[in-house]
């Protein structure tokens, strides 16, 4: 008997040892892909920046000189503005607080992943989890793109382990919970849902804590107001300052027909997480069993709760959607598999999957993050161009608005509908769309083709292919793209 629990104790130890081992290499890794990709850095973070530097400087939660609802993370902002105000510079402050997001993300993963595996001895399934996320591609992909995305994984995945992986659970850890439901929504607006079923999960749970019925009442009382004060703020002040409590993105971000919607969907979510959900169906019996944790209901729960909303809300799937959730599933999926099959196939499929994302990083993502560096070089140019050369009371009307908007400061005029949805009726017909920025001032346009046949080309420079492709040939093109003079 001892002698088990001597072996127990040291495996366990060793286990933890391999662990941390693998989380120092993952964060050295990190280092160094951001130090050889500082560069790259997404457009929609720009539109963040510029959102955060408005606020910086005291005109609100404006860009370009627009106080509208454009931001889907006002908390990012919030937190730009801050890591700025000690002295950051822009571009860093963006990059650090996607630091920040990397170590909160990887560290919810392996939390998450050791609460669920220690009580069934999974321990194999922390390392796995750690390296399948770290290693996916739109993990590295976002992992320091300016972007919200692998911090909001990472709120999830914590929020997740403070609700539902104590068993009893504690009044510390539910308390820890509800400060990160209620920020969860201003970091992106997907996790509102989160926050609804996990804390009303949260507050059951409170109730049935030891307390008198008194100290019960004020705690639930007390918790469900902070988990939904930071959101009725917002709401409100969303409300008095844009006439909307709803971003402009979700109708920017709309598709058109549900074919549509799902086609894209399905084709982002294999893409980054095929072997996760090939694997949902050889699993799925494990759940019939008893002694499910919670953990792992919600884990799955989650994905599912988002893959609903797109679908009912018609978005425009992006890569960085399917990050926010998806890796949950992996870590129930992973934990399923362990417990359903045997351990060399369960090792063999972990292996495989390694495997896949290794190939979609480096066809797919390093030549895709390489063309984006590419681009922001090349629009750093091209603002520099509108900033010394255009009239400063000519707007420009342009798609993609944030590198642009940030580094010229010069007015623009965004047929995105992020900023403007007084475009989205005209969006795909672009005579439609020039008349429309015409009559909103537009003197100069920025695009593919010339919009007008009496427009003149004032300037040029080649657009970098941007997609997502296993062809490498496709990331050797560019295509041309010109500033116009409206007639």
């Amino acid at each position: 008997m001892h002698g088990d629990a001597n072996f127990a104790r040291a495996k366990s130890k060793n286990d933890d040892i391999w662990t941390v081992s693998l989380c120092l290499v993952l964060a050295v890794a990190a280092l160094c892909w951001l130090v050889f990709r500082y560069d790259y850095i997404e457009d929609d973070a720009f539109i963040h920046l510029e959102f955060a530097r408005s606020l910086a400087e005291g005109h609100g939660f404006s860009f370009n000189g627009r106080v509208v609802n454009g931001d889907t993370a006002p908390l990012w902002v919030v937190l730009l503005t801050a890591v700025h105000t000690i002295g950051f510079r822009w571009i860093a402050a963006a990059k650090f607080l996607c630091g920040i997001g990397v170590l909160v993300a990887l560290s919810g993963v392996w939390r998450v992943a050791s609460d669920i595996s220690a009580a069934f001895r999974q321990r194999y399934l922390v390392a796995a989890t750690l390296l399948l996320t770290a290693l996916n591609p739109y993990f590295v992909h976002w992992s320091f793109s300016g972007m919200e995305s692998v911090t909001a994984l990472g709120v999830s995945l914590w929020a997740i382990w403070a609700v539902f992986s104590s068993m009893p659970p504690s009044w510390q850890r539910l308390a820890i919970g509800a400060i990160l439901l209620s920020i969860a929504p201003l970091l992106r607006p997907e996790l509102l849902l989160l926050s609804a079923v996990a804390g009303t999960v949260l507050l059951t749970r409170v109730w049935a804590l030891p307390a008198t019925r008194a100290r019960r009442v004020i705690a639930v009382m007390s918790l469900a107001i902070a988990m939904a004060l930071p959101t009725i703020l917002w709401s409100a002040y969303a409300l008095g300052s844009f006439g909307s409590i709803v971003p402009n993105t979700n109708a920017a971000k709309r598709s058109g027909a549900l074919i549509a919607v799902a086609t894209k969907l399905a084709s982002v979510y294999l893409l980054g997480f095929v072997g996760t959900i090939a694997l949902l169906p050889f699993v799925a019996k494990r759940l019939l069993q008893p002694a499910v944790p919670a953990a792992i209901w919600m884990l799955l729960l989650w994905p599912v709760a988002c893959l609903v909303f797109y679908i009912a809300d018609h978005s425009t799937v992006q890569t960085r959607y399917c990050l926010l959730s998806m890796p949950s599933l992996t870590i129930a999926v992973l934990w399923l598999l362990e417990e359903s099959a045997s351990r060399v196939w369960a090792r063999g499929v972990v292996a495989a999957m390694m495997i896949g994302n290794l190939g979609v990083l480096t066809t797919i993502v390093y030549p895709h993050v390489s063309n984006k560096i590419k681009l922001v070089k090349t629009l750093s140019i091209a603002a520099a161009y509108i900033r010394d050369n255009l009239p400063p009371e000519a707007p420009v009307a342009v798609y993609a608005i944030g590198q642009l908007a940030f580094e010229s400061r010069h007015p623009l005029i965004d047929i995105s509908g992020i900023t403007r949805p007084g475009v989205l009726p005209y969006m795909g017909d672009l005579r439609a769309t020039i008349r429309w920025a015409k009559y909103q001032g537009a003197k100069f346009y920025i695009g593919g083709a010339s919009p007008e046949p009496t427009a003149v080309r004032v300037y040029s420079y080649p657009m970098p292919f941007l997609g997502w492709s296993f062809r490498h040939a496709n990331y050797e093109a560019s295509t041309e793209t010109g500033i116009y003079r409206l007639p």
